[in-house]
């Protein structure tokens, strides 16, 4: 398991991006003579870099598959924040959770195949919808971070959801007697309980197990977990035992 220990916040990126940061101030003021919508525009294409290769060539247009490498398919109008700042709304984004990249177009017009990928910083914090994701460094570095959905926000403790997802190439049918299998992406998501210092816990999925790491409080999230039949397979469950834990801070 990754230990994730460093705070989202934290301002640790890479020294090729650090010269683009300092770019929106001017920017706003050259710019302000023209439409939002191109300004916007012009302003992501800084942060863009280009997407992943495809995996195994595949072109996911032509491809049928079951499940999806994405969050969600389609492009949702969203924000994106530096240092907790509004700097572009209304924005075509989806993650990319196989990739684990954060795609964008400059308008919903675009192709989706023409999209780019966010540079990723743990300065820039993404939401999708109602979704709201935050990119966090590994041991100080950008390249093993990663990107997690904010399920809860607390002063105590708050819950993250990493999305994690695999693919499996389509299998021919080798007889008459049996037949094609699509090609396919499974999910395995996993939660993290993170400390107020950054320092991250991950939920197992069995009872026991799962109580142990709520510190001196284990006997009351076991009873708390029973008494309600909750199931910790359940996001809306998992989200309501950590509220309740906070609550018990």
């Amino acid at each position: 398991m990754k230990c994730f220990t460093s705070k989202h916040l934290i301002p640790i990126i890479m020294k090729k991006y650090l010269l683009v940061v300092p770019l929106l101030f001017a920017f706003v003021a050259v710019q302000a003579q023209r439409s939002m919508g191109n300004a916007i525009a012009e302003y992501l294409m800084q942060f863009q870099y280009d997407k992943t290769t495809k995996f195994e060539d595949v072109d996911l247009e032509s491809l049928v598959y079951v499940g999806s490498p994405y969050a969600d398919k389609n492009f949702i109008a969203g924000e994106i924040y530096h240092n907790n700042k509004l700097i572009a709304e209304n924005v075509p984004l989806r993650y990319n959770a196989l990739m684990d990249e954060m795609e964008f177009k400059t308008s919903f017009d675009e192709e989706d195949k023409n999209s780019s990928a966010l540079v990723k910083s743990p300065e820039i914090d993404i939401k999708i919808g109602n979704k709201i994701y935050l990119f966090v460094p590994y041991h100080g570095g950008v390249e093993k971070g990663g990107y997690f959905e904010v399920l809860v926000k607390d002063s105590k403790y708050d819950l993250f959801k990493k999305y994690n997802k695999k693919y499996f190439a389509e299998q021919k049918a080798q007889t008459s007697m049996t037949k094609d299998n699509p090609a396919r992406f499974t999910d395995n998501n996993v939660y993290y309980l993170v400390s107020d210092s950054g320092t991250f816990y991950e939920l197992p999925s069995k009872s026991k197990a799962f109580s142990k790491i709520f510190l001196n409080k284990e006997k009351e999230i076991e009873s708390y977990i029973k008494s309600r039949n909750l199931d910790l397979k359940n996001e809306k469950d998992v989200i309501a035992i950590v509220r309740y834990f906070n609550s018990l801070l």
